[in-house]
């Protein structure tokens, strides 16, 4: 069993609290709830060398049509989303996170109870910066569990390479609010490849990826608990995968099974081997991993939302 198994959930979230805690605000003049931008105009949001931005999007407020420049050494943001009824839209991350801190994530979002949140049209292709034995520590997306995520979370068109911990991970709120509770998170038409622990990690009820490509084309950068390079990981409950192409032949294509979990998955092209409790219906072995004609492959794309 990987080490990250043993670590739990809620280690992860203890290193969040501790790395939020030392973030520097910076909501202000960012334009969290723009209004009526014009196609391809976008603003640019630079941090500076050793810089952390904590971005915080509230209920009913959108966040949209952003490039976030983070290319400068030691530079990060950690976008925060919780609420009722935000939008995270057109939002390119440029340049690798170089946040040092076990936990940390550049996106962490949560949904209030009864209501939804979106996250469309985002880049965060170009991962985080390594050392000398490419090892990184920060993940992409982290389901905030301790808000709790109870409402519908959907990522749609979103673009997530070469992060350490987790690409999309977002199994936590299933132990938070107990195995097999928690809210929806939604995967579609999303891009996720090379990302190490798991690319697309899920644990609640709803949950699901369709329409959705997930690969490894080549060695991802290892968390220090790893590598462990798995494709699609299920926990606590059963979720689905449909239509999908997934491409992981040197760890584990689809996993599940762990604390209860099950994977589903359905009319779908799996290439690689898969482990725990896996139910296929319709499914073969001949991936296509092009990246869907709607996710965005760079940071000024998104930023444009073309």
């Amino acid at each position: 069993m990987a080490r990250d198994q043993k670590r739990s959930e809620k280690l992860n979230r203890r290193s969040f609290l501790k790395t939020a805690g030392a973030a520097v605000t910076a909501t202000a003049g960012l334009g969290v709830a723009s209004k009526g931008v014009a196609a391809n105009e976008y603003e640019t949001i630079t941090v500076g060398a050793g810089e952390t931005k904590n971005i915080t999007v509230g209920s009913g407020e959108t966040f949209e049509n952003k490039l976030i420049d983070q290319s400068a050494s030691g530079a990060s943001v950690m976008i925060q989303a919780e609420g009722s009824d935000w939008t995270i839209r057109n939002v390119g991350f440029k340049g690798g996170c170089s946040a040092k801190n076990f936990g940390s994530f550049s996106m962490i979002p949560s949904v209030s109870s009864g209501s939804k949140g979106l996250i469309e049209n985002v880049y965060m292709g170009d991962g985080v910066e390594t050392n000398s034995a490419n090892e990184a520590e920060p993940g992409a997306v982290w389901v905030n569990a301790n808000t709790p995520h109870e409402g519908e979370l959907t990522f749609r068109h979103v673009n997530i390479q070469k992060y350490a911990n987790n690409g999309l991970y977002a199994s936590g709120p299933g132990a938070a609010q107990g195995a097999g509770a928690g809210g929806p998170v939604k995967v579609e038409e999303c891009y996720c490849a090379n990302n190490d622990i798991a690319n697309v990690r899920l644990g609640t009820p709803g949950s699901y990826v369709k329409d959705s490509v997930i690969e490894n084309t080549d060695s991802p950068v290892h968390h220090p608990n790893g590598p462990n390079k798995r494709g699609i990981w299920g926990w606590y409950v059963p979720i689905t995968v449909e239509n999908c192409d997934v491409s992981v032949t040197d760890y584990e294509a689809v996993n599940g099974g762990f604390h209860g979990g099950e994977v589903v998955v359905k009319n779908s092209q799996v290439e690689g081997p898969t482990s725990g409790s896996v139910k296929t219906q319709s499914v073969g072995s001949n991936p296509k991993t092009k990246i869907p004609k709607k996710v965005p492959q760079s940071a000024e794309q998104a930023a444009k939302g073309n």
